[in-house]
């Protein structure tokens, strides 16, 4: 996940209105400043994606983007950085930044701001930099574009107390799912029309959504990477605690994001594992975080020997200098409880297990 420049995501008039009524009136923190500016910042995003579709209305009808490459893993298991590793390769192409923030509108006006691009920040969560014209989560983009997205609950957390209906796409009604398929169709022509490649697309929320995945891009390749359980569950605590205390209409309790990564983490590893055994990718090859940070390059070329992904030895040069600005960064140490460490090991300790994971002394720590 990202951390937005400020504190008002960029949602169409539709996506504002329809989750502003999900909100509980009871714990609301939605006061006339944030209604004004959501409701005006809606409006004019719906106009200019209503101008990007007409401008681009013939183009799009016949467009036609190439099986793309998604990387899968619950959030905070390394999908950034190894999406950041494979957009460095040139045959591929990627939504940046800007285009995820401003999906009803890039197409337009990203080429305008390319100076402003190159400003870099780092996100609160692990210090990673980025900018505008970074890779980034597609997930953003359909939020605001009005689709079903577990990123509902960035505002709306009172969601979370249902972690299924949130995550799971089948759950949801024919309606919404269709909405959700034709959402991230359109926004894949619109990259693809912006850049003319195949797409490297990274979201920890596809994993949940891997069947319908499946049926829309039979074509496609997935990589699938994983972390140990344990630095997964403290920095998701932090994570989500500090994109829920930012940008969360409701007020909210810790304990209810507590009981929703530990939901929501065995609902992804069961979804991603019984699609894995039904073998319905054509092109699905696995990866874990810690050896892909101890020999990047290793890892990389397995995985383009695995999904037969061509020219490894170009995308290896243009990988390394990446490498290289990356090499001082440093992972990040956690605290948790006894009690939290007892709740992953009962809630998680089947996958643990089953992954061979031991506990990351070296990283975190118990209170």
């Amino acid at each position: 996940m990202i951390e937005p420049a400020n504190k008002t995501l960029r949602l169409s008039r539709e996506a504002w209105t329809s989750l502003s009524r999900k909100v509980d009136p009871q714990k609301s923190r939605l006061n006339w400043k944030t209604r004004l500016g959501y409701g005006w910042n809606g409006a004019i995003h719906s106009l200019l994606g209503d101008i990007q579709k007409r401008s681009h209305a013939e183009a799009l009808q016949l467009v036609q983007p190439e099986p793309p490459v998604f990387i899968l893993g619950f959030w905070r298991s390394g999908t950034t950085f190894l999406h950041e590793l494979l957009c460095c390769d040139p045959q591929f192409g990627f939504p940046s930044t800007y285009a995820c923030l401003n999906p009803s509108h890039f197409l337009l006006s990203e080429s305008w701001t390319r100076n402003q691009n190159q400003r870099t920040t780092q996100r609160a969560m692990d210090a990673m930099t980025y900018s505008w014209a970074s890779p980034q989560e597609d997930e953003f983009a359909l939020l605001a574009l009005g689709a079903t997205s577990p990123y509902e609950a960035l505002l709306v957390p009172s969601l979370m107390r249902d972690a299924e209906t949130l995550l799971d796409l089948r759950t949801r009604s024919r309606e919404d799912q269709v909405r959700w398929g034709e959402t991230l169709q359109h926004f894949l022509k619109l990259l693809t029309l912006q850049q003319k490649k195949p797409l490297v697309l990274k979201s920890p929320s596809h994993g949940f959504r891997l069947p319908a995945l499946q049926g829309l891009f039979p074509e496609a390749r997935y990589i699938l990477i994983e972390r140990n359980p344990y630095e997964v569950f403290a920095s998701n605590l932090k994570l989500w605690r500090t994109l829920v205390g930012q940008y969360g209409w409701e007020q909210w309790r810790p304990e209810e994001i507590e009981n929703f990564i530990l939901r929501a983490y065995v609902l992804h590893e069961e979804i991603v594992s019984q699609q894995a055994e039904q073998g319905g990718a054509k092109f699905m090859a696995r990866v874990r975080y810690e050896d892909l940070v101890a020999d990047p390059l290793q890892e990389l070329e397995k995985l383009y020997v695995t999904l037969e992904i061509p020219a490894w030895p170009a995308a290896q040069e243009r990988i390394r200098p990446y490498l290289a600005q990356v090499a001082g960064h440093k992972r990040n140490r956690f605290e948790i409880s006894s009690a939290q460490k007892a709740r992953v090991d009962t809630a998680w300790g089947e996958w643990i297990a089953k992954k061979q994971y031991l506990w990351p002394e070296q990283y975190i720590r118990l209170a």
